[in-house]
């Protein structure tokens, strides 16, 4: 039996990987060139059959050498076969190289694991607003050589230098518990954000198929609190948060996995896994505040 069920895993694992290699994300730029600083727009798009979960790159992606100024991602396109996703990414870049080039990832997502395909890299070109100087611009070169005394204080430097070590060890002593925790705050502020975007795009794109969306709420909770949410089942869920409506909710969702669906029971079901989402980060952030 288990031989089965590993046959049947790696199967399907060779059928997603060869699905993704028929698709292929395509990014371009919508401008020719732009000048330093100034936005411009970069336009991502997937045409994929439509039982792949796919995911577009958000906030938290490194864009170098350009820098992120805002998304916009569009409704997920269907027909019978293919699914179409596509976004709008606002850029702008501070590089002074005369051509940068910018690819991005998709994530095609499954039970087990991720697949990245990478979109064709596109080019822009940076005008340079400075050519030529004016002729009004006289340089004078003097060759000569000119003997600088090399002096070097090393009393100050070192008096310097313990003063500084010691307003940052007092500094730390007194701040550095702070310090930390506003840093921690700000990690789990933007990735609670993260997770109702994320939340809030799979409702819209997959209402009826519960599967994804439970998978994405465990995982959010269990880098919450450290909990193997990921392998518990309904029951264990259940028997953690004691909560009659979590217990509601899980139920309607597996229904709607296994059973004969009922896509009636999924809004109140989807609400209080979100609200549940929502208490178990404000329980973390003010364990964070008071601790």
């Amino acid at each position: 039996m288990r031989r089965k069920i590993s046959l049947f895993f790696c199967l399907w694992a060779s059928f997603i990987f060869v699905k993704a290699q028929k698709i292929a994300p395509k990014g371009v730029f919508l401008a020719d060139s732009i000048q330093i600083g100034e936005p411009v727009l970069y336009a991502l798009s997937l045409t994929y059959p439509k039982e792949l979960e796919v995911v577009f790159p958000d906030s938290l992606h490194p864009y170098f050498p350009f820098e992120l100024i805002k998304k916009q991602y569009f409704p997920t396109q269907s027909d019978s076969v293919f699914s179409k996703d596509s976004a709008l990414y606002q850029l702008t870049t501070f590089e002074i190289d005369t051509v940068q080039r910018l690819t991005l990832p998709v994530y095609i997502i499954n039970e087990y694991d991720s697949t990245i395909l990478y979109s064709t890299a596109d080019s822009i070109v940076i005008k340079q607003v400075v050519t030529t100087l004016p002729d009004s611009v006289v340089m004078k070169i003097n060759t000569s050589y000119v003997e600088v005394p090399l002096a070097f204080n090393y009393p100050y430097w070192l008096a310097g230098s313990v003063i500084l070590l010691i307003v940052l060890v007092v500094g730390w002593l007194i701040f550095g518990k702070s310090i930390i925790n506003q840093f921690k705050l700000y990690r789990l502020k933007k990735r609670h954000q993260n997770f109702l975007q994320q939340y809030k795009q799979l409702l819209t794109t997959h209402y009826s198929e519960p599967e994804p969306i439970l998978t994405l709420w465990k995982k959010y909770l269990e880098k919450l609190t450290r909990q193997p949410y990921t392998t518990f089942t309904t029951k264990e869920i259940t028997a953690l948060l004691t909560q009659q409506e979590i217990e509601t909710a899980l139920h309607a969702i597996d229904r709607n996995i296994y059973g004969p669906k009922d896509e009636s029971l999924l809004k109140d079901a989807y609400a209080t896994l979100e609200q549940q989402a929502v208490s178990t980060y404000t329980n973390q952030v003010n364990k964070v505040k008071h601790g």
